[in-house]
């Protein structure tokens, strides 16, 4: 059967990638700046805005503003560029990437929020660190000003959902991190 098609819509799109089997898909923080870099080329050419990204180990999430119908080939070039350069530099052949990308646009500003919540809580919920700021490989310490590491994330649109507030919208996903540390401590 063939694979249903994607929302081409404009909009702001949650979008995720998984390694194969059990790889990593990032081995290394040279392999995590060199998708960060690819990600910048791909959304310069395709005029999209770079909400939120946050890197784990065997997979990746990010939320991107797409003006057109080009997230279906920003991302297959995003993923063969980058699984073709992880293969080379780490002496691997075959398939990188799981299957392929998966992604949902966002359908409102309540919806915009919680996945971005959902975005840069991933490595809280793993279980990484107590708080998304801790998470080197996110862009939420960008956002919230404790950090300059990626000037090209814009996510303005989110904090607009939090009366225009950055210390608003780091109330909410702070306190959604206490919620995460509360729930695994009383299991």
């Amino acid at each position: 059967m063939p694979a249903k098609p994607r929302d081409r819509t404009p909009g702001v799109h949650h979008f995720w990638v998984n390694a194969t089997s059990h790889w990593d898909y990032f081995l290394d923080d040279v392999d995590r700046l060199a998708w960060i870099r690819l990600l910048i080329r791909v959304s310069q050419r395709g005029g999209w805005t770079v909400v939120a990204f946050c890197q784990m180990t065997t997979h990746v999430h990010g939320l991107v503003g797409v003006a057109d119908d080009s997230l279906p080939r920003g991302m297959e070039y995003l993923n063969r560029e980058y699984s073709r350069d992880f293969n080379a530099r780490h002496g691997r052949s075959g398939h990188l990437v799981r299957k392929r990308y998966g992604s949902r646009r966002t359908t409102g500003g309540e919806d915009l929020l919680g996945v971005y919540e959902y975005v840069v809580l991933n490595p809280v919920e793993a279980g990484i660190c107590a708080r998304p700021s801790d998470w080197r490989w996110s862009s939420y310490g960008t956002t919230i000003k404790l950090s300059n590491d990626f000037p090209f994330v814009d996510a303005q649109e989110v904090i607009a959902e939090t009366s225009g507030s950055i210390d608003e919208l780091q109330k909410a996903v702070e306190g959604r991190a206490a919620e995460i540390l509360r729930r695994r401590h009383v299991r």
